[in-house]
């Protein structure tokens, strides 16, 4: 099957599968390792892949940048670095809704003529498979609404207008968590299969079942500062829990939590950076294997669409202390239908007082077992051979092909997700 991943993807995720050129390989759209492990398992699976995907670095006068592999292509088209202000002689991409971006992977997208084409997010990336008529799978990885009602933005709003263009003339989606099936089933008018994330391989290969620690070393990682990653009250509880445990540690990974950074500068106006390190944002290999030297995970988001960081943190073998309200976090732990949850602890990550006494739960007599059991469950469930297989399935549902090339019978949601 030819398949096109259209979506984030970033050069270096993708280097390995690249023949000659890589050393002008550019560095694409930051921020999502999934496109590059689903390309890596399709490939790995007998596949052709052409994946697509915009560089804000590139000149907007040039043509795309094309790299060959075996039974692999990647294009990196030209993007508007700015939103709002001129480009040179085209308006911010946000004013006229990434018309720019989206009409060159259309373009490039009907030359390819793949057999269907993959799109991740709902927003320019699926517009554009929209727009080239190829069959087409749009998996969402936010629910836009959420988003919106968290970030309150033109910007988010214009977003927001995108996607439901997306969702009225979409036909077949995807999502990541039965928490975003259920977001999402409105403005769909049903409920869409559920293929989760996949994890890396070489976080699968860092994992395993840990005994009880000696240390406290506690991790946060979080992209960005602001209300709906709740950062605020995890530097509290840690500060709290603390008090019973001195030598506890924190480490604080993302956007906004490097030395000097904002996370920095407040906890310090605030009293609260006592044995807490601001560590930043590290390469996604780096950060598993520091990530892969702490002892659990603490993750006080209100909301996740999936939480990729606590998957493979599971994986890694790390107790997650995160919340019980907190969108698709329960389900991604495990949790069953009255809550009950053995890889970790789930607290009202609101309440100071509640995320410091999950910490202390944490590590208490049960660690090793929590540990144990986040490993199967990152294993049974993340692993990312079995999501690709998943993937193709539901490919071969959407074009109704069955393994012997044959028309096959649509299958049921239930029987498409994983």
């Amino acid at each position: 099957m030819h398949i096109a991943i259209v979506g984030p993807i970033a050069g270096e995720d993708v280097r390995e599968y690249l023949g000659g050129g890589v050393e002008r390989l550019p560095i694409g759209y930051l921020g999502a390792p999934l496109t590059g492990i689903m390309i890596g398992e399709l490939l790995r699976l007998g596949n052709s892949v052409t994946a697509i995907t915009t560089d804000s670095a590139l000149s907007l006068s040039d043509s795309p940048v094309q790299l060959l592999g075996e039974r692999f292509k990647l294009i990196v088209c030209p993007a508007r670095p700015r939103a709002w202000r001129n480009n040179g002689k085209y308006p911010g991409r946000a004013l006229d809704l990434f018309s720019f971006e989206r009409r060159q992977v259309a373009n490039q997208l009907k030359v390819a003529a793949p057999d269907i084409v993959h799109a991740h997010w709902t927003y320019e990336f699926a517009l554009a498979a929209l727009a080239s008529t190829t069959p087409h799978l749009i998996t969402c990885h936010d629910a836009p609404g959420v988003v919106l009602r968290f970030t309150r933005s033109p910007y988010r709003a214009l977003r927001y207008l995108m996607a439901r263009r997306v969702f009225r003339h979409g036909r077949e989606f995807s999502t990541v968590s039965d928490y975003m099936a259920r977001e999402l089933a409105p403005a769909l008018g049903y409920y869409p299969c559920v293929i989760p994330n996949p994890i890396a391989p070489y976080v699968m290969m860092r994992g395993g079942v840990r005994a009880h620690p000696e240390t406290r070393r506690v991790a946060v990682v979080c992209n960005g500062w602001d209300r709906r990653k709740n950062p605020e009250i995890a530097l509290r509880a840690f500060a709290k829990y603390r008090s019973t445990e001195p030598l506890a540690q924190l480490h604080m990974f993302g956007a906004s939590f490097g030395v000097g950074e904002y996370a920095e500068k407040w906890a310090k106006k605030n009293g609260l950076a006592d044995n807490v390190h601001f560590l930043g944002r590290l390469p996604h290999r780096e950060l598993i294997n520091v990530l892969s030297g702490m002892d659990v995970l603490l993750h006080t988001s209100l909301e996740e669409s999936f939480g990729v960081v606590i998957a493979e943190a599971m994986a890694l073998g790390l107790p997650v202390v995160a919340g019980d309200k907190s969108g698709a976090v329960p389900w991604v732990m495990g949790a069953d239908a009255a809550g009950c949850i053995s890889t970790g602890v789930l607290v009202n990550v609101l309440s100071i007082d509640a995320v410091s006494g999950g910490l202390k739960k944490a590590f208490d007599e049960r660690y090793s077992m929590r540990s144990a059991s986040a490993v199967s469950r990152a294993r049974n469930t993340f692993a990312p051979h079995a999501v690709a297989q998943a993937y193709i399935s539901r490919y071969r549902n959407i074009l109704k092909i069955s393994d012997d090339g044959s028309p096959s019978q649509p299958a049921t949601p239930q029987e498409l997700s994983l």
